[in-house]
C-alpha cells in the first residue's frame, strides 16, 4: 500500500498545450518530469523518492480565438519582446494555456507513524514547488499540500471531485489496430490512432427499394445517407503525446558533438503516441489505474500505467505495437 502526495488545485498559468501532433492538453511527461525535478531537490537525509504521478484536470482554458468570430480556431499568440529595431519579432507557433490540476505523487521509502519526516517531506516540498515551472508554466497558487492517509484511497479520490483523471487507453489502440489488420492487411498504425479522434462520416448509397419508395426516380441512384461512423471504444477518449521512441543506436558519452550532457549516453529519439480517456473520478475504483510511471524497453520509453507485457518489437516492423 502506497502513500501519495496531494497537490491540490495546482493553478498554472502559460502552460504548453501543444505536445506534438496534439494540442489542449500537456503532454503526461510534463507532469512526470515534474514529480522527478521536485524528487531531485528533496535531501538526501529524508530517505524517500517520489514515483507515478495521476492527474486530475479541475478546468483548463486554451489561448485560442476565431478571428472572424466563427469558423477554425487558431492560438491566441504575442509576439515579445521586440527586436533591437523596435519590430515585432518572427515566431515559432506556441500554444498556450492556463489550467487547475491536482497531483497525487507516489511516495516511496516512507514509513507508516513516520511523523516527523512527514512533516520535513511537506515542508521541503512547500519550499520547493513554488521554483519549478509545470508544464512550462508558472505555478501562481496551490490550494494545500499534504499526505494522503493510508488506506484510504477512495476517500482521497472524493476530496478532488469534481474533476477528471487521465488514464491509459493503450490497451484500446491496440485492440483496433488488430482489428484493423484482421480486415486490412495494409491497415496503418497512424490511422488506427487516428480513428479515436477524428469525426468520421460514412457514405450508404441508397438501395433500389428506397429507389421504388421515392418519387424522385431519376437522380436517386446519385444520392447516399451519410452515417456518423462511431469511435473504435466508448468513453471520453483522447489522442496523447506518450512518451520517445529511439530512432537511433545509443551512441556512448561525449561520442556525439555539442549535446548538452556530454557526460551521459545519447540517443535519437522521437514522440510516441497513444490514447487516453478522461475518466470522472466517481468512476474510479482503484487509483493505481491513474498512476502514470514511466517504463523503459528499447527502442521505447514511454509513459504508462500498465506495465509492458507483451514482447516489444521494432517500430519498423509491420507488427509493431503501438504505446
Amino acid at each position: 500500500m502506497s502513500q501519495y502526495l496531494l497537490l491540490k488545485k495546482v493553478s498554472v498559468q502559460n502552460a504548453n498545450a501543444i505536445a506534438g501532433l496534439t494540442y489542449g492538453f500537456p503532454a503526461i511527461t510534463n507532469f512526470l518530469g515534474f514529480a522527478h525535478a521536485l524528487s531531485r531537490k528533496l535531501p538526501e537525509t529524508l530517505a524517500v523518492n517520489l514515483g507515478g504521478v495521476a492527474v486530475i484536470s479541475h478546468k483548463n482554458t486554451v489561448h485560442a480565438r476565431q478571428p472572424r468570430g466563427w469558423g477554425d480556431y487558431v492560438f491566441a499568440l504575442s509576439r515579445n519582446p521586440l527586436t533591437q529595431q523596435g519590430k515585432t519579432a518572427p515566431i515559432n507557433e506556441e500554444g498556450r494555456m492556463h489550467m487547475q490540476v491536482s497531483l497525487l505523487i507516489e511516495v516511496n521509502g516512507l514509513i507508516a507513524g513516520d511523523t516527523e519526516t512527514k512533516e520535513q517531506l511537506i515542508e521541503y516540498v512547500k519550499q520547493n514547488v513554488p521554483e519549478l515551472r509545470l508544464a512550462g508554466g508558472q505555478i501562481t497558487h496551490i490550494e494545500s499540500i499534504e499526505l494522503t492517509p493510508l488506506n484510504e484511497e477512495q476517500k482521497t479520490l472524493r476530496k478532488l471531485m469534481p474533476g477528471f483523471a487521465l488514464i491509459d487507453r493503450s490497451d484500446y489502440l491496440a485492440e483496433h489496430f488488430q482489428q484493423q489488420k484482421a480486415i486490412n492487411d495494409n491497415a496503418c498504425l497512424f490511422d488506427a490512432w487516428c480513428d479515436f479522434a477524428q469525426l468520421k462520416f460514412k457514405a450508404e448509397k441508397i438501395t433500389s427499394e428506397d429507389e421504388q419508395e421515392t418519387e424522385a426516380l431519376e437522380s436517386v441512384n446519385q444520392k447516399a445517407n451519410w452515417h456518423y461512423v462511431a469511435k473504435p471504444q466508448s468513453g471520453y477518449l483522447v489522442p496523447i503525446n506518450a512518451g520517445y521512441c529511439a530512432i537511433s543506436p545509443i551512441y556512448e558519452a561525449g561520442e556525439v558533438s555539442n549535446v548538452r550532457d556530454s557526460t551521459v549516453p545519447t540517443v535519437f529519439a522521437e514522440s510516441a503516441y497513444s490514447v487516453g480517456e478522461w475518466k470522472s473520478l466517481h468512476n474510479i475504483k482503484n487509483i493505481e489505474i491513474t498512476l502514470w510511471r514511466y517504463e523503459h524497453q528499447y527502442p521505447w520509453y514511454v509513459a504508462k500505467t500498465i506495465p509492458f507485457e507483451d514482447e516489444i518489437i521494432e517500430p519498423g516492423s509491420s507488427e509493431a505495437m503501438p504505446y
